[in-house]
């Protein structure tokens, strides 16, 4: 029994997901599930496993810490390391593990060959067509092919490039970018280097950008129930939020008007009320800077979120609510307020909110409620 806050991760709600997603693709276009930043929040082993139970073959992280927990958990498929590496023994020990790496530039690769390198180490390249952060322009990214083709411990898996503006109604960056691409794509073709693997499209990519599927699709915030942008949200509405963040109530008392709580005494109370202690805090992930901006639920209340949000507890006014010692509230999910609101409400993104979730905080994995009950379904915490 978990006494402090949850995180339960609805893996039904993760399949419909997926499954809208696939619908959106051609019979040769295969998913990669973005699983990076502990599967945006959600818990990076169960999500990947749950997701490779339904047939997705390819996943990709940020980091090569992400990607051998991966392979230490027995997760089958492809895993691509979706960012550079800085060390030769990072390279050597996921090269061994079979993982995918990303080139970004004649250095990076040539550290890479440098290293103590099985054979058949498969590689991708990263073409930049406008996102800026990391890759190589089309040319370069030819000339770089040519130097994967001399090697022969490598393999040229690969090529993609990251859509940075495919969320937004105004198509025109992103169409660049695509054309951009089938440039390098041409260039590569060309020079006898073009490799079988080819993508392009993220979350907002997949729902808009047809065009850009190619062989693979990166699927991230949309399988976890979310929209990069509301633009997104209205082409491909009706996606399910995965996760549903709750905590416990561990004190109740009644106050009287005039009354201050928490720090700075920021919020005092109108009229004679009862608060709630809540058992979580920014410390968890619930950030600082939604004081005086939310709410919770119970059942179906609305109860407002009151004084400064501290760092392991924050306080609820109940009122007259039938609110005891005990009983839990949504912080944000399938019953509360949704994460991209409170991220709204705070100028940001969701995916801040929900990768932003606390090690203190249990996911609670749960497949089909009646066969949980029954003790059938999947409910375990990492």
């Amino acid at each position: 029994m978990f006494d402090g806050p949850t995180a339960a991760i609805d893996l039904d709600a993760l399949a419909y997901n997926l499954a809208r997603l696939r619908a959106k693709l051609g019979p040769k276009t295969s998913v990669l599930a973005a699983v990076k930043a502990d599967a945006y929040g959600h818990g990076l082993v169960e999500v990947s496993r749950a997701l490779a139970q339904l047939g997705v073959k390819w996943f990709g992280v940020a980091t090569p810490e992400e990607a051998m927990a991966l392979r230490r958990a027995g997760v089958p498929g492809d895993i691509l390391l979706l960012g550079p590496l800085l060390h030769r023994s990072a390279v050597t020990e996921l090269a061994e593990a079979n993982v995918s790496l990303t080139v970004t530039d004649l250095t990076n690769l040539n550290l890479i060959r440098s290293a103590d390198l099985p054979s058949g180490v498969k590689l991708q390249l990263k073409v930049d067509t406008g996102m800026g952060r990391l890759g190589l322009p089309p040319q370069r990214a030819v000339e770089v092919a040519r130097e994967v083709s001399k090697d022969h411990r490598l393999e040229l898996q690969g090529v993609w490039t990251h859509l940075a503006d495919s969320d937004d109604s105004d198509r025109t960056r992103t169409e660049q970018q695509i054309d951009d691409f089938e440039t390098a794509l041409d260039l590569l073709a060309k020079d006898g280097n073009l490799p079988p693997i080819r993508h392009a499209s993220n979350s907002a990519g997949i729902v808009a950008y047809p065009r850009a599927h190619y062989d693979l699709v990166r699927a991230g915030i949309c399988l976890y129930g979310y929209y990069p942008s509301e633009f997104i949200s209205q082409v491909e509405p009706g996606l399910k939020p995965v996760m549903t963040l709750t905590a416990p109530v561990t004190f109740v008392k009644q106050i009287e008007a005039g009354t201050t709580l928490s720090y700075a005494g920021l919020w005092y109370s109108p009229a004679r009320t009862r608060i709630a202690t809540v058992r979580i805090g920014y410390a968890d992930g619930y950030p600082r800077s939604l004081t005086g901006k939310t709410w919770v639920n119970f059942g179906d209340e609305q109860l407002p979120v009151v004084g400064r949000i501290c760092m392991d507890q924050m306080l609820v006014d109940i009122g007259d609510s039938d609110v005891k010692v005990g009983d839990r509230v949504t912080l944000w999910g399938s019953d509360g307020p949704s994460a991209e609101y409170l991220a709204k409400s705070l100028g940001t993104v969701s995916y801040e909110l929900l990768t932003g979730v606390g090690t203190r905080i249990a996911r609670v994995y749960r497949r089909n409620e009646a066969a949980s009950r029954s003790g059938a379904g999947l409910l375990r915490s990492l």
